[in-house]
């Protein structure tokens, strides 16, 4: 009993740490310890679209929930699955087509492809969007932490789009500064199951 009301104070100031950070429940990583799904656009992301000299051809732009996006004199361009750098030099390559020495700037103005979802064992289960990167314990800290009947020791990361792909998260083990028990980055689509 003792036990559980430490641990119950942990994840609290876990929580509450989180909650003070300036960007709100978010991992601060380069994009170099991203994995690579988090630096891919995906359906619902906006974008901005600046082309230098030809302000009609700027604008802002949601991509489509089948992954496209619809661009004023190139039609349908393929955004989801590709970066930011990527849909710049498809879209620069496209309006080579009809300008002559385009200039395009593209950046992202809105995550909204990064969902993750938890389940379970815990307070305020359901689907999440954060606007960056969130590990597995943040996850658990946004859905309100856990249940008095949660096992700690056997949460599971699911990926939807990767069937094959289940993780198994030991959260006793990660605040026991165990080095085997690494916390790790979600990707969009993956729910954690707290049982």
């Amino acid at each position: 009993m003792y036990l559980q009301l430490i641990d119950r104070f942990k994840l609290l100031a876990i929580i509450v740490l989180i909650s003070l950070s300036p960007r709100g429940a978010q991992a601060e990583w380069s994009s170099s310890e991203l994995p690579m799904e988090l630096s891919q656009l995906g359906p619902g992301d906006i974008i901005s679209v600046f082309v230098w000299k030809n302000p009609e051809l700027s604008q802002e732009i949601s991509v489509s929930p089948d992954g496209n996006i619809s661009y004023p004199l190139i039609g349908e361009i393929q955004a989801a699955g590709i970066t930011v750098g990527g849909l710049r030099k498809t879209i620069e390559r496209e309006f080579r087509k009809h300008l002559r020495d385009p200039q395009v700037t593209v950046s992202l103005r809105q995550v909204r492809s990064y969902n993750v979802f938890v389940t379970g064992e815990v307070m305020s289960p359901g689907l999440f969007q954060p606007t960056g990167a969130v590990t597995v314990v943040q996850a658990i800290a946004m859905a309100g932490g856990f249940t008095a009947f949660a096992s700690r020791n056997d949460i599971i990361v699911y990926n939807r789009f990767n069937r094959k792909s289940r993780l198994v998260f030991d959260y006793d083990s990660f605040i026991a500064g165990k080095s085997e028990a690494e916390d790790f980055v979600l990707i969009p689509g993956d729910t954690v199951i707290v049982r």
